[in-house]
């Protein structure tokens, strides 16, 4: 992983890029689990010669003022099995699986410190996913959480938070179709999306 532009006052930038092949190309493992195979094997030859997944990350992070703290991010992932077909082919256990997919997200975060207690964030999100041939899935949000911060730091890390939040998104006409999200498979196929709740933040170490 490579950092780039790294001053401690005023933030910093980071720039992995990951690249693995055939039977541990990792497309589906985050962070902790690359050894995992993404997409469908060649039957025909019993191998995973072809396979490979790409991942390419970046993350911003920019303290600008005693006021405002800003945070941004992208993510591209291309991943593919084995098998000569970019759509659903079966695995060496006859189980179907997709065997190609290319997603992509960027969003930023905005951390205005109204006061030492009280920070308003608002976040904006992008992200698209295309299963083989299949047309893409995508969504847009838009976020806003007044933020009660107990312990007075004005910073992006600070925690605890306890935030009320309030979210909108819109959903491409193939995410509603198939219910290609959590909030669809609850509430059904819509084209916008409304969250207002309670959150509760905070980090053990």
């Amino acid at each position: 992983m490579g950092k780039f532009c790294s001053i401690a006052e005023f933030g910093f930038n980071q720039f992995p890029i990951r690249y693995g092949s055939r039977i541990a190309n990792g497309g589906d493992g985050g962070l902790s689990r690359t050894y995992l195979t993404y997409g469908a094997p060649n039957l025909n030859t019993g191998r995973f010669n072809n396979a490979y997944s790409l991942a390419i990350v970046n993350h911003l992070v920019m303290n600008i003022s005693k006021i405002w703290d800003f945070n941004a991010y992208f993510f591209y992932t291309k991943s593919r099995g084995a098998a000569e077909t970019l759509d659903e082919a079966e695995t060496y256990f006859g189980r179907t699986v997709m065997n190609s997919k290319e997603e992509w997200a960027i969003g930023f975060r905005n951390t205005h410190f109204i006061t030492d207690i009280f920070h308003l964030l608002s976040e904006m999100h992008f992200s698209q996913r295309k299963d083989g041939a299949q047309s893409p899935y995508n969504v847009i949000k838009f976020s806003l959480s007044p933020t009660l911060v107990p312990t007075g730091e004005r910073s992006q890390w600070a925690r605890p938070h306890l935030r009320l939040v309030f979210s909108l998104a819109r959903f491409n006409d193939k995410t509603v179709e198939d219910l290609y999200s959590l909030f669809l498979a609850f509430a059904g196929p819509r084209q916008w999306g409304r969250y207002f709740g309670f959150k509760a933040e905070w980090w053990i170490w």
